[in-house]
């Protein structure tokens, strides 16, 4: 078993790979606030059960999120723990002009 110890948190994930489609959806990227979720979680509450532990492995996607992968996971925000996925500002920053 893969034991991993930070001594930093690792701030705030950025997912701003999918441009064309954020275009689309007319929404900026999504913020994931690890830190905050370090203060509430432990590393194996979703490592790596519902995300792989190396940056740029996980394909998220809103459609993915949607069906119950990843963030709308039934621990996570398909749950009564968390906000709901519907409210978008929520993760999503403001569009760029």
């Amino acid at each position: 078993m893969l034991s991993i110890a930070h001594s930093a948190k690792l701030g705030d994930i950025v997912f701003d790979d999918k441009a064309a489609s954020l275009k689309k959806a007319g929404v900026g990227p999504a913020v994931f606030p690890h830190g905050k979720h370090e203060d509430i979680y432990k590393c194996d509450d979703c490592h790596p059960k519902i995300f792989k532990d190396k940056r740029g492995a996980n394909d998220v996607t809103m459609q993915k999120n949607m069906s119950g992968e990843f963030c709308g996971n039934i621990e996570c925000h398909n749950s009564p723990k968390a906000f709901p996925l519907y409210q978008c500002k929520k993760c999503h920053t403001e569009k760029k002009k």
